[in-house]
């Protein structure tokens, strides 16, 4: 419980820390970055869509240059729309880095046309950047008015962006427009004191923000955004670097080079590049520092202001220089074990000061960064004993060393209990330390049930173990046995955690008081399911059979009796197709319930009952209209 303390302990100093201040960047686009992000303008060819090629073209020109110009260039004069100011920003923006000579023809005339005070702000972005992209003069003041106007009707924070850009692309007094930085800029949403951004995510976000560094750069002013601010935003930007679209990953990149090469604020980026984990074979903490691009930041003093040991907030260095690696200007390493520090868990809080003084930086002074001096545990003092439960008599134990198990086997009943005690010692530093996990795991031979224990550290640092094993049966669920006895000891500090077999162990539990039933094995195989069908019905004695059967028969005996007796005169029977035909068909029908009765069944005698029935009822209809025709 000691460890587990000390464990919340780190933890929320770790949580005061970060939220104390800003985080600098951690992190940066690197070569990886790179690579996924120019699979996804890659993965866009061929351009499907005019806003596709655009924002296509202007990512893959921020990583390298475009290998498919002329191609491009001819997909974008096939969707070229000279009607569509969108069509035409988006030409534009694509031309004026392609060069792919499109067709102007009327061009400046519908881009300038749309410069009036019934424009929305989207429109008049579109049309003053389409007639900058290619080369066409602008009427500030014209679009000045008209952007006033427009943004007095939709002040809308992607507004505000909009007109941003539009105003760095302008001549003359923009101070009305500069002034409205900070009215955006206050509007953005703060994340876990972290992240700053613009509702509707990154494409928004990289919308104002670009433009209020491209309006302040055209004013030759700083812009409204605190250097805290600024800092936050790259936080954002940086954590959207695995964006999946092509406008995303354009807006990203072009982002990221504005803070990487504006006038007024560069973040810097400084992130540990070697193992955190310190140790006797890793002493080195190696930091890189450079800007969000990845690139040097030129020739740096890295200075270590203080280590601080969170357990206890022990400090225990002060200014230490990093040393710059050999050809390398942006990794700088540090021996943080010189001084010696303890285990457990370190803040290193540095400051990175450009050989010439550079006020754009930010980030660059309190950045703190989080390392971990590993130790080797060694265990000592062992000891394994078997008592009675009353404790009459004096505990015999066993000694042993680390690494070896028990030559004897070791036997307990239900009337005694097992102790045992050790020590673990720091390697390194020489003391008695406690390890955040010391378990004691007794393994059944044959059913491999493993049962855990927590052995814990008394006031003095000794670890001891006490299983009474009457009281505890139930968790062993009364198998008695051998066991497998093993010492379990780790800890995040702790560079040789181990698993020792310290030997075995025969332990004899009381009768279970409701044994249960054998379990059966959910995976063994089944006994096969067969259907039974239910037995066919006893049928009646043939006689009854017989008698019924005559019985039938009986209507049609007296039918041929009847005609004799009254003479009936059978000449003028017709021997045509269609009489032959129907009496035969009846004939037939009447042998088809005799099969269904005999043997049959209903769909076999179905089948030939629909065929027959057809043939009986065209004949019997031919018959009886001549029999009819015949009567007139």
């Amino acid at each position: 419980m000691v460890e587990m303390g000390k464990f919340i302990l780190i933890l929320y100093s770790l949580i005061l820390s970060v939220t104390a201040q800003t985080p600098s960047p951690s992190t940066y686009i690197t070569q990886a970055d790179r690579s996924r992000l120019k699979g996804i303008f890659t993965a866009s060819w061929p351009f499907a869509e005019l806003p596709v090629a655009h924002y296509s073209v202007l990512g893959h020109s921020l990583l390298e240059k475009f290998p498919k110009p002329q191609e491009a260039c001819t997909i974008i004069k096939s969707k070229l729309d000279v009607k569509s100011l969108e069509s035409l920003f988006h030409a534009s923006g694509a031309n004026k880095i392609l060069d792919c000579k499109l067709s102007v023809t009327g061009v400046q005339q519908t881009l300038e046309a749309a410069i009036k005070d019934e424009a929305s702000v989207q429109d008049l972005y579109y049309s003053v950047s389409a007639l900058k992209n290619f080369g066409f003069p602008v009427d500030s003041a014209k679009v000045s008015k008209a952007l006033t106007s427009a943004l007095k009707k939709d002040d809308s924070v992607l507004n505000l962006g909009y007109a941003f850009h539009v105003a760095s692309q302008l001549q003359g007094d923009m101070t009305s427009f500069f002034e409205r930085i900070e009215d955006a800029i206050v509007q953005a949403d703060e994340v876990d004191g972290k992240y700053l951004q613009f509702e509707g995510g990154l494409t928004i976000t990289a919308t104002i923000v670009s433009g209020v560094y491209r309006l302040a750069e055209a004013v030759k002013k700083p812009p409204a955004i605190s250097g805290d601010q600024a800092i936050k935003l790259t936080n954002y930007f940086l954590s959207r670097k695995f964006v999946q679209t092509v406008k995303g990953a354009a807006l990203l990149l072009d982002m990221l080079k504005i803070l990487a090469e504006n006038k007024y604020h560069i973040p810097v980026a400084v992130t540990v590049s070697s193992n955190r984990a310190l140790s006797s074979q890793n002493p080195n903490v190696q930091i890189q520092v450079t800007n969000v691009l990845g690139a040097s930041l030129g020739p740096l003093t890295v200075i270590a202001d203080t280590a601080t040991r969170l357990e206890d907030e022990a400090v225990i260095l002060n200014k230490a220089p990093f040393a710059p690696v050999k050809d390398d200007n942006t990794h700088y390493s540090l021996n943080f074990l010189e001084n010696k520090p303890l285990r457990g868990f370190y803040k290193i809080s540095l400051t990175a000061v450009p050989s010439k003084p550079d006020q754009r930086l930010i980030g660059n002074t309190g950045v703190l960064i989080y390392v971990k001096v590993m130790t080797e545990v060694g265990i000592e003092n062992i000891e394994i004993g078997i008592v009675d439960r009353d404790q009459a008599t004096a505990a015999k134990t066993t000694k042993t060393e680390f690494g070896k198990q028990l030559s004897n086997v070791l036997e307990a009943d239900y009337h005694q209990k097992i102790l045992m005690k050790f020590t673990l010692k720091d390697k390194i530093a020489g003391d008695i330390m406690s390890a955040h996990q010391a378990f004691v795991q007794l393994i059944n031979d044959k059913t491999k049930q493993e049962i855990v224990f927590v052995a814990e550290p008394d006031a003095s640092g000794t670890y001891r173990f006490d299983l009474d094993i009457n009281s505890k049966a139930k968790e062993f669920d009364y198998a008695s046995g051998k066991y497998d006895l093993v010492l379990v000891v780790g800890d995040a500090v702790i560079r040789n955690p181990f698993t020792w077999k310290v030997g075995d162990i025969i332990l004899m539990f009381p009768p279970h008081p409701s044994p249960s039933k054998p379990r059966e094995n959910p995976y063994a195989v089944k006994p096969e399911i067969k259907h039974m069908f239910r037995e066919q019905e006893k049928r009646p004695p043939a006689v009854v059979s017989s008698t019924f059967c005559g019985l039938l028969i009986l209507p049609f005996l007296l039918l041929i009796i009847l005609w004799a007796k009254m003479g009936v005169n059978i000449s003028n029977f017709p021997f045509t197709p269609s009489a032959l035909g129907f009496h035969l068909g009846l004939a037939a029908i009447f042998g088809l319930f005799t099969m269904f009765w005999l043997k049959w069944t209903m769909f076999t005698t179905l089948k030939y009952l629909i065929g027959l029935g057809v043939v009986t009822f065209l004949s019997g209809h031919r018959l009886l209209s001549k029999l009819a025709s015949a009567k007139k």
